[in-house]
């Protein structure tokens, strides 16, 4: 049964009482989604990486963070606040690598379940279909993409891509259109 306590609380608990359980709690909560996260913009080897160095970085900043009020906007509630530090840590490894992106054939083949052959073919075609189509996404639409499919709501991309929520929507519109045509123009 999923509990109750909001992130931010949980977030205090561990910060400000320094509440393992809450701590182990929020780790459970976003694991999966923020290692697919990471997963989709570089090779396994490195999001282990850097997994660890966001989580590294929320146990050593627990102390200070705030639960943002209403009049506190640019306080980014404890999802946002996660997501940004994520991004971060990510561009702070592309630097370090003199890259801005990394592709990789073998990691689309990592993707592919595993089934009967014909399905695994056509899963694994359709799925480079896919990525392709993300990858040529601008960036700006490529990021909105990407954390819409972590599990962030609108306002929560507004703070983590320091955008209006007008412009995330006309981001997200775009995106879904341009990889709605270039599915089309690949596997239709």
């Amino acid at each position: 049964m999923k509990s109750l306590v909001s992130d931010e609380q949980l977030m205090l608990d561990y910060g400000q009482r320094g509440d393992v359980a809450a701590f182990d709690q929020l780790y459970q909560r976003y694991r999966k989604p923020l290692f697919g996260f990471i997963r989709q913009k570089m090779a396994e080897a490195a999001c282990n990486e850097v997994f660890q160095e966001v989580w590294e970085s929320i146990i050593s900043q627990a102390s200070q963070y705030k639960v943002p009020s209403d009049d506190e906007q640019n306080i980014a509630h404890f999802r946002g606040y996660l997501y940004t530090i994520t991004r971060r840590r990510i561009a702070d490894y592309w630097r370090s690598q003199g890259k801005h992106s990394h592709n990789d054939e073998q990691e689309v083949d990592e993707l592919e379940s595993l089934s009967n052959p014909e399905k695994e073919h056509q899963q694994g075609l359709d799925k480079q279909v896919i990525l392709r189509c993300v990858e040529l996404l601008p960036s700006k639409q490529q990021d909105v993409f990407m954390l819409k499919q972590s599990g962030l709501a609108v306002a929560e991309m507004s703070q983590v891509l320091d955008a209006s929520f007008d412009a995330i929507k006309s981001r997200m519109r775009v995106a879904y259109q341009q990889l709605r045509e270039c599915w089309e123009k690949h596997h239709g």
